[in-house]
Formats: C-alpha cells, structure tokens, sequence
C-alpha cells in the first residue's frame, strides 16, 4: 500500500486519469470528441475521437507538435476566465460535414480532417488570435487579432479585416472581463445560421478608472494598469454591432444595434435565431431584471418578448434552445421558485416536468428534450428526456440510473445523446446513446475507472471514501454534506477534521462524484475532511441562494458552524481540533469563520480571499450587495475588517502575487489591519502565479505548506 505523495499528485501521467472535457457530438451524430490532458504532460491538452461505427476512441491530434508559444494577454485572461491552465489544443469545433474539426491550437485556427489526417492552417503564421470561431454554414473562420476581428474564407482562401479600430483600450469580438468572468460569457462575436450576418461586441475600457497594482514575478516587479471595475463604478463601454457578408465574403459596413436603451448596463447573452432575427438577453445594473428581447437587421429597434425578475437577483444560465419553427424557443425560468421548463411562442408558458431542478437543457430530437436535473437529492444529477406536446410536456423520465453526478452533450441533428458519469468510485465514463433507436442502445466510449493501467490504481488501497448525509439549517432548509474520515480511523481514537469550505454563490461542491484528489491527501495523513454546501450555494431552489442576498458571510457562516455540531456528535472526532481552508470565495469564508466562531475552529488557511468587497468587481458584487454608494452598511458588515478582533487562532496567509482577479490588494489591506492588532499569522506569497495558483511547483509547495501548517497545529 502506498500513501500519496504530494509531488505525484501534480505530476505525470495525470492521476485523475485524464478526464475528458469540452464533449461535443459530430453534427450527423458519426463521431464523438473531446479533449484530454497528454499521458506525459498534464499541462497539454489533445484531440481524441471516437467513431461511432467502428467504435473505436482514438487520440487525434498530439499537440506536442504545435509550438505552444508565449500566449498574448488576451489568450491569457481568457484562459484565466475560463479556468483552463493547459495550453496545446484549448478548444475546437465540429465543421457541419461532420468529418473536420477546427482546432485552436498555440494560437493559431488550424482544419483538421479526420479522414486524411490533414492539418491546414487557417489564421496566417507567426500570429497568434484569441476568440476563434467557425461560422455556422462552415464556410467562415472569424477570429481576433490585436483588438480586431478578422474573417477567412475557407471556400476562397481570402482574409478580411472586419474592423479597424481595435488596440489601446479598444477590442472587438471579445467579451469584456465581467462578462467572461461573472457573466460566464466567453463570446464576443456570433454568425447567423446562414453567415449573411455577424455580430460582434466592440469594448472601450476607457469608463473604468486606471488604478496601478504591482505585479511581482521572481525577478521582476512591474506596475500593471489595469482598468479593473470596482463595484460601484463605470463598466467598460460595451457596443453591439451586426455586419452584412456578401456573397463574396467582403464585410460590409457596422450597423449598432441600440441594446443599451431603458436602464439595461449588460449585455447578458447574443444569439442569432433560426429565422436571422438577433435574440438578445439584457440586465438592469441592479440583475433584478432580465430582458430578452429580439432585434431584426435594418430595424433599428429592439422588440421586447418577455421579462424575468426578482426582488433579489435574476440568474443568468444559457438554457434557450431554438425548436426550430421561427423565433420559438426552451427556456428554464426560477419564476415558480425553482428552475423548470418553459416555452416561448409568443408568449412565456411553463411546462411542469416534475423535477425538483431543471440544470441544462442539453438539446431536441424527435419532440422530446433532453436535460440535467435531480429529484429528490440534489447531490446526484441524472440525465432525462421530457415528451413536448405542444404547450406542455409530460413528466421527465429518467435515461441515467444509479449513484453518480451525469451530464448529457448532443449534436445539432443527431439522436445520439452522449453521456457523461462519474460516482465516488469512478473517476469518469462515457457512453453513446441513441435516442433514435427503439430499444435506445448504449455503447462504451470511454471507461475511466480506476482498473488496469489507470496511474491511480496504485494507490487506491489507501483512498479514502467519502460518505454523504445532510443537516438543517436554522430556517429548516437542508444542508448537504461529504464526509471524508481519515484513512484508519479506528473506534475510540479522537482524529482532527479540517473543513474545506467554499461557501460562495454559483458553486455547488458536494456532489455524489469522484472527489477532489488533494482532499486525500489529507486523509492519508490523518485529517478528517468535511465540506457542507451552505445556503447561498447553487443547484438548490432560489430561497436557498437568497439567504445572502444584502449580507455576505453570515448565514454561511451559520451553517458552517451548524455543520462542526455535527461532526462534534461523531466518536472520531476531536472537537478541539477543527480546522478550515479555503481558496478564493473559501480564503474569504475562512477568515470569517476563524473570526466569528474563535471556539470552534483552531486554526485556518486562507488563500487569495477576498476581504473587502469595495476591492471586487461590479457585475459579481452588485448582485449580492448593491451599489456600495445606497448600501455602504451592507460593504461593512461583509467585509472581514468588522470581525477582525474575535481572530485569535492559528492563521496561514497564502496569495498569488500577479492575481488580476482577487487582487493581491485584498491580503496587503489585511496583513496591515492584523499588524495593527498584533496578531500573529504566517504568509506565503507565489511570485507570478494568479488567481488559480496551477502552477506544477506553486501547487505542489502550497499543499506541502497547508499540510505542515495544519500538522502543527492541529496535532
């Protein structure tokens, strides 16, 4: 039996077995693809297929033969919003003829045929782009350079500039920062079904303030500009255009469509709906309201469909599905208290599918769609499929089965539905699934489990398995759980438990899945580790996310606290040796628990927190607190500055020191409030790393660290 090492964790071959991610089913339904880390290079990511008809699976597209080079700062901000650290091929697309594949890849936009084993580049050489994209018909790769959009014809060979005044503050075809990082939209630029139309965003950040941070390297320091939103100030200046392609593939000149006009500051999400008309969802600053609207070419104005609101926020999610018939769409709206199904045709209609929470609307085929959700408990998400008649639909069954997190992935035109699985003794696994079929068929496309040659299984003797349960909360709402017990545990000996919080909105951690491995590293070495979703959280019913709205920190904190009474009850565990870390919204909640609850966690680490919510950017903050200007009381008590006195436990600091998201601001601010104080705290700074600390060394020192910060002070 073999104990995990650190180093190993975060070496090669990956030990998570090389999960797969950005799934995607060919348009005829003939192939599957995805991307994996590289067996001898977690930090690479390859194209794999599988083929339908032989069933084979089979790796593509070995990016080691691509130099990856020195990403531009606009590759590196999307990968940082995106939370991808892996360079080589870093997204892809299916052509329409179902047997090419256009790969991002060290920069560059480059065809891939899967039947000739062709690679053509498409952007021209030694540049390097951001935001590449295939138009819909296949025709088109349009991509951003230098703050500009380009277009390239793939039936002429031609390149064109679409638009000339990118540079400085100004870029068009991307999406803006809080539009990548909160709205989670990562598009800045979209083709109507036929390509006679594109649209694209044109961003000037000269709104927002200058402010200067330094940006600490090991053998450098520089001091960045950046034009980061505060909240309560000016966003970027965010246009809409719509360009005619004529039939030669010349762009032709900019027309704006007016979005920004009755109150709405975000352009929340674009799409072109089957029929050309522009379907466009719009925020107030407040995200009390959402409004989606349409906008047809040449019109000049916007025709508003229907609104969503709310007395706290509105959700944003990308659940609008085109049924193909007009301007006629799926949409899941929170307005009956949890996400369900609804169709716009006209006008907004529910369609009740019996499911506690509706997830993803995956896709259509054959008047049946198909999507994620749970009843009953919310840590297991299955996959079903919803008849549609009409206006209505009838009661969702069920395609997947059994004690696991799934996910669902389909193609434009195919009933091939392909499912994702992972359980908390199965890293992943895919299967192909026909709908189309009457006995609905399954075929294997990839078994993760750990068997065989899988790099895991070597030390999967000393792999702790988690357990799963759930508490109250103090208004009755239920409180979800996993449970790791350290490695051995034994009746009658008293062990420490750490918690390992997230705590903030949008994040759902516990989930009937494969856990975290870093999670065993300690429980290998004696740590219980405990993770409660409190309220606030996502994948529950809205009432349970609006428990925070107007006061961050404190009901998460109570539930936190409700969860150490629990573990307190367990014969294992020693009460006086309860311990938290947490990472980003975790390092925030951290802090408040070591602040607020001094008997009841004896120690805490807490990495790139946010500490003043001033200090975080508007679209995120707003949402939850307001404008800091009409609710400076709400700012104040959120913050960790009020509750700074009650700290009194074993503190370890950690930051990435060149973070653009929590800005290392956040730790200075606090390293100065507990010298003030007096207080002790220890401090690890990573010179370079960001917000997500991935670095191969930096991981590898940051949990060597925790763990000898926590086996000093809590055993």
């Amino acid at each position: 039996m073999t104990r995990l090492p650190v180093r190993r964790l975060f070496a090669d071959p990956p030990l998570g077995g090389r999960p797969p991610s950005q799934v995607k089913v060919a348009p005829d339904g003939s192939r599957v693809a995805f991307l994996r880390p590289a067996h001898d290079d977690r930090e690479r990511l390859d194209l794999w297929c599988w083929d339908r008809a032989s069933g084979r699976l089979e790796e593509r597209v070995n990016a080691a033969a691509w130099k990856d080079g020195v990403p531009t700062a606009a590759e590196r901000a999307e990968r940082e919003r995106r939370r991808q650290f892996a360079g080589g091929v870093t997204a892809y697309s299916w052509h329409p003829d179902g047997h090419r594949v256009l790969l991002a890849v060290g920069g560059q936009a480059v065809l891939h045929d899967l039947r000739s084993g062709a690679m053509s580049p498409v952007t021209p050489p030694e540049t390097r782009q951001t935001g590449i994209t295939l138009s819909r018909t296949g025709r088109y790769v349009s991509a951003v350079r230098a703050g500009d959009l380009h277009l390239h014809d793939l039936q002429t060979g031609a390149g064109h500039r679409v638009t000339t005044d990118g540079g400085g503050t100004v870029t068009n075809g991307l999406p803006e920062f809080v539009a990548q990082e909160e709205m989670h939209r990562f598009e800045g630029h979209w083709w109507s079904p036929d390509d006679r139309w594109l649209a694209y965003a044109r961003v000037d950040t000269v709104p927002v303030a200058e402010s200067r941070r330094p940006e600490i390297a090991a053998d450098r320091i520089e001091a960045v500009t950046q034009r980061y939103p505060y909240a309560g100030g000016a966003n970027a200046e965010v246009r809409l255009a719509l360009v005619p392609v004529g039939e030669d593939g010349v762009p032709g000149d900019s027309e704006w469509v007016p979005w920004d006009a009755d109150g709405h500051a975000y352009l929340a999400r674009v799409a072109f709906a089957p029929g050309g008309s522009l379907l466009l969802q719009l925020q107030t600053r407040d995200q009390t309201v959402l409004a989606a609207t349409r906008y047809e070419p040449g019109e000049g104005r916007l025709v508003p469909l229907f609104e969503e609101s709310a007395d706290t926020w509105v959700n944003l999610h990308d659940n609008l599905v085109f049924t193909g018939d007009g301007d006629a769409f799926l949409w899941t709206s929170e307005r009956g208290g949890s996400a369900d199904l609804y169709r716009f045709d006209g006008e907004l209609v529910h369609m009740p599918t019996g499911l506690d929470r509706v997830a993803r609307i995956v896709g259509l085929h054959d008047g049946e769609a198909v999507v994620t959700g749970w009843r009953g408990d919310p840590t297991a998400q299955h996959v079903y499929r919803v008849g549609l008649d009409g206006r209505t639909a009838r009661p969702a069954e069920a395609l997947t089965e059994g004690d696991g997190w799934h996910d669902a992935f389909m193609g434009r035109r195919s009933g091939l539905c392909v499912v994702t699985r992972t359980d908390p003794a199965t890293p992943v696994r895919i299967d192909a699934l026909d709908l189309a079929g009457s006995e609905r068929s399954r075929d294997p496309v990839l078994d993760g489990g750990v068997d065989g040659d899988h790099p895991y299984r070597r030390f999967l003797d000393h792999h702790a398995p988690p357990r799963f349960g759930s508490i109250a909360a103090a208004d009755g709402q239920r409180l979800h759980y996993r449970l790791t017990p350290p490695l051995g545990a034994t009746a009658g000996e008293r062990h420490p438990v750490i918690v390992h919080v997230y705590g903030g909105p949008g994040v759902q951690r516990v989930r009937r899945e494969w856990g975290p491995l870093p999670l065993q590293l300690f429980a290998q070495r004696g740590f219980g580790v405990f993770e409660l979703d409190n309220r606030g959280g996502a994948g529950r019913a809205k009432r349970f996310e609006d428990a925070i709205h107007g006061h961050l920190g404190d009901p998460e904190v109570r539930d936190q606290v409700a969860g150490t009474e629990f573990l307190r009850g367990l014969d294992w565990v020693d009460a006086d040796r309860i311990g938290v870390f947490g990472h980003s919204y975790g390092g925030y909640m951290a802090l408040l628990c070591l602040a607020r609850a001094p008997e009841v966690f004896a120690a805490g680490v807490s990495v790139a927190p946010v500490t003043d919510w001033r200090l975080y950017d508007t679209h995120y903050t707003e949402r939850y607190l307001g404008d800091p200007a009409a609710h400076p009381e709400r700012y104040l008590r959120s913050s960790v500055f009020p509750h700074l006195d009650g700290l009194s436990g074993p503190l370890l600091l950690m930051h990435g020191m060149a973070d653009d998201n929590v800005l290392f601001t956040h730790t200075t601010k606090l390293l100065s409030a507990l010298q003030e104080r007096g207080a002790p705290f220890e401090l690890m700074t990573y010179p370079g790393a960001r917000h997500g600390l991935q670095e191969r060394d930096v991981a590898v020192h940051r949990y060597r660290t925790i763990l000898d910060f926590f086996a000093r002070r809590l055993t």
